[in-house]
């Protein structure tokens, strides 16, 4: 399995959801990392079983994204230049920021959050991953 980079949001035998860590950045609240929990190195590398078990962790975490923050949008990207193990970002652009503000990056005015508070919004993300549950459109 990949390095597990923060605190988890939901975790089975395939998939791992994370919140990037608030040592890594600006201290923003809201960008996941959905990952394999086999090694494998890219999307081409995995199984159907994987690529399935990705695409229903990235639509729940969209949606408790979405849920939880009310962001202008939720994003995401598979990029893994840097980390030779698969991993797709799932991540909010806060409602109200400024249009000179790239789609990716933060602002001095932007949302902030501590660890109490994280620990807090990981919990309340994970109630959008239940297996049984159908999640509106």
């Amino acid at each position: 399995m990949g390095r597990l980079v923060g605190p988890v949001v939901y975790s089975d035998d395939l998939v791992v959801v994370t919140h990037r860590p608030l040592s890594e950045g600006v201290p923003m609240p809201g960008y996941l990392f959905v990952e394999t929990v086999r090694h494998a190195a890219t999307l081409a590398d995995l199984t159907d079983a994987e690529g399935a078990a990705i695409g229903w962790a990235v639509r729940r975490a969209a949606y408790a994204l979405r849920t939880e923050l009310s962001p202008e949008y939720v994003f995401s990207a598979i990029t893994g230049r840097s980390v030779a193990h698969f991993h797709q970002h799932v991540f909010v652009r806060p409602a109200g920021t400024p249009d000179t503000v790239s789609w990716f990056a933060s602002w001095n005015g932007g949302p902030r959050v501590d660890e109490a508070g994280l620990a807090v919004l990981c919990e309340r993300l994970a109630a959008s991953f239940t297996q049984d549950e159908v999640l509106p459109s």
